[in-house]
């Protein structure tokens, strides 16, 4: 495993800055919020923000991968207005990285909240997917056999 600490520093950020547009919006869900930012592309935006401020200083063969996040959405954005989303590093450990996020559109803050971001070798989760769809194509196949019984 790499340290980190040659390639990421507390302090490290990047920005996303994005003009809402009605594929952004609540629209897309069950409710009476037509026309406005919905929760789960902020977070979309939150965790690319996130990435650039991680992947692009890491080795070609390591990246980014989603751990967690906690996000509060505190205010309604509404089409045509434009989004920024600050991510910037504020924890390093062995294997993973804390980010404070922010987010503001031209009326102040609409949200806030922090990911934590694994650091992997690329070659081992994709490893890891084909063993997991090997796993699945036996299950099937198993179920398959019993079925013929």
């Amino acid at each position: 495993m790499i340290n980190l600490e040659d390639f990421l520093a507390v302090g490290q950020n990047a920005i996303a800055r994005r003009v809402v547009q009605q594929s952004d919006c609540a629209d897309n869900y069950e409710n009476d919020f037509k026309g406005l930012l919905s929760t789960p592309r902020l977070i979309h935006w939150a965790l690319d923000a996130s990435i650039e401020a991680i992947d692009p200083y890491l080795p070609d063969d390591y990246a980014s991968i989603s751990l967690g996040v906690s996000f509060v959405h505190t205010a309604p954005t509404s089409i045509g207005m434009t989004v920024t989303v600050h991510a910037a590093i504020i924890a390093i450990t062995d294997h993973d990285v804390t980010l404070d996020v922010k987010a503001w559109d031209e009326q102040g803050e609409i949200a806030h909240g922090t990911h934590r971001r694994a650091i992997v070798l690329k070659e081992d989760v994709l490893k890891k997917v084909e063993e997991r769809a090997r796993l699945l194509m036996i299950r099937q196949a198993n179920e398959q056999i019993k079925e013929m019984n």
